[in-house]
Order: structure tokens, then sequence, then C-alpha cells
């Protein structure tokens, strides 16, 4: 039931965060040491970054591993409690966390690594991106040099939801404006090491938002051009091609072509008012908001 739970919390973590919350908290636990880690993954981003909540966040992570002790396949949890006592006030408990963690873990680099990105990315989360940022640049090298590692997918999370919050950043500075290309480009770099196509395809999407967020059109619609080859060449994503013919437009505004634009524009629309699911309607409502019109 828990393993349930787990996997279909996600659907409505963000709609009904109150609602898996109290799940979350009413599970049987002890949980089985191989689910610890999803748990938290799913805990911390509900209870902390949705609800804003990280001293309860932190007391449910602290009781799913009361009386517990890492090892080499379940040290990862240890860097979501980390994370959990980190932002819930508590530096030295989440040092003691870490420490653990890495003690246990079969890389400590790599263990370094995720423990740092889960800081990093539950600061984003809660809006505190100035101090996640800084969070993410010092590990980041460290990451990019530790190739084809265990923390290779948290750090491409990590750098997905960065960039995402500063591409809809206004009034971005021109050191931001830096640090969004990088981690985009981390993004689909990390992505390309540890991810599916369709993650390929998402981290190339994001890269076009960050090149039309920063005038270069030209770099944009080659990053679209392609993720639609992606698409074409493994499967069927009909949302995100609607997505990425709605960037395509503001590409094709960027360069002055009006035509293109508009055709971009009418088929991205025509896509859209398909649709019937209110968020997703609401999703693309907010995205063309933000695109030039000619």
């Amino acid at each position: 039931m828990l393993e349930t739970l787990l996997d279909d919390g996600w659907a409505y973590h963000d709609t009904e965060s109150e609602r898996l919350a109290g799940e979350l908290e009413a599970a049987a636990l002890p949980a089985p040491p191989a689910l610890w880690r999803r748990f938290l993954d799913l805990s911390n981003h509900t209870i902390g970054e949705h609800l804003g909540d990280w001293p309860r966040a932190r007391r449910l992570a602290d009781r799913l591993l009361a009386g517990q002790t890492p090892d080499a396949a379940t040290a990862g949890a240890w860097a979501k409690l980390a994370a959990a006592r980190f932002l819930a006030g508590d530096a030295v408990g989440a040092l003691v966390a870490e420490t653990e963690g890495v003690r246990a873990a079969a890389d400590a680099k790599d263990a370094l690594i995720d423990s740092r990105i889960a800081v990093a990315s539950a600061l984003i989360g809660s809006k505190r991106v100035g101090e996640g940022a800084a969070v993410y640049q010092a590990v980041l090298d460290l990451a990019e040099s530790a190739g084809g590692r265990a923390s290779d997918r948290a750090v491409a999370v990590a750098s997905n939801n960065l960039a995402s919050e500063l591409v809809e950043q206004a009034g971005r500075s021109p050191d931001e404006d830096r640090l969004m290309r990088r981690a985009a480009a981390a993004g689909l770099s990390f992505w390309r090491r540890c991810g599916t196509w369709v993650n390929e395809e998402r981290a190339l999407y994001l890269m076009a938002l960050v090149a039309n967020a920063v005038c270069e059109p030209k770099e944009a619609l080659g990053h679209i051009e392609a993720s639609l080859g992606l698409i074409a060449a493994n499967g069927e994503e009909p949302i995100d091609v609607t997505f990425l013919t709605l960037a395509k437009a503001n590409a094709l505004a960027g360069l002055g072509d009006a035509e293109g634009h508009r055709q971009a524009l009418a088929a991205a629309d025509a896509d859209a008012a398909a649709w019937d699911e209110p968020g997703l309607k609401a999703w693309y409502a907010g995205e063309r908001a933000r695109i030039r019109l000619l």
C-alpha cells in the first residue's frame, strides 16, 4: 500500500498537498528500506516545499529513519534527511545526517554531491532561489567531474528546477542570466548521462525557453528542432510538441518572421483548444502570455 501511495501521490501532490501530507504521516511505518529515499523525496517536496512547513517535513523524516543505520543501498535517504533538517533550521542535525550517509555510501564523493544537491533543490523549491543557487554552483563543478554516478539524476533535477525558476523570474541580472544558462545546459548534460530520450527532449525544450529569455532566437530554434527530432525518432509526446510549437512561435517573433510566427502560434493554439484538463490549459495560458507578439 505504501508503494502505491508513493506512485500515485505525485499526481496530486501539488493540488492536494495537505491530503497527501496526512496520508504520508498516517502511512504504516517503518517502511521497507528500499522505499526510504522515495518516501522522503515525496514528503520533503510536498510538506516542505508545497506546504512550506519544513519542521513538519523534518519530523516525518526523523520518524521514518529513527533507529535505522544507513548502508550503501540506503545512504541516499540520509541526504534527504539532511535537507529536511537544514531547511527546518537544524544545521547541526543536517551535518550529522549528511556525515552518516556519506560514511555509509559506496562512494563518498558521490554521496556528498547527492546531499548538497538535495539541499540546493529544497532551497530552490522553497523559493529561496539565491541561497539555492549558491549551494548549487558550489557543488556543480564537482558533480560535472564525477562521471556517471548515482547522483546524476539529483543534479539533473536540481539543474532543471533552477533554470525553470530563473526563466520565469522578471528582471534577472547578467549574473543570473549566466547562471540560468549554465543550469539549463547542466540539466541537459546530466539527463543525457542518466535519463531517457523524453528527459533529453524536455531538457532541450528548457534550453529553448532559456535562449528565448536571453534574446537568442536562432539558438532557441536549434534546441526546438533537436527536441522535435527526438520525438519523431522515438515516439509520441503531443503535449510536448504543442509547447515546443509555442516556443517556436516566440523564437520566430524574435527573428521578425511574422508569417512563421502566426502559423506556429495558430498551430499551438489549435492543439491546446482540444485539451480538457484545467491545469494543463492554465499552464499553456501562462506560457502563451509570455511570448512575443508581432
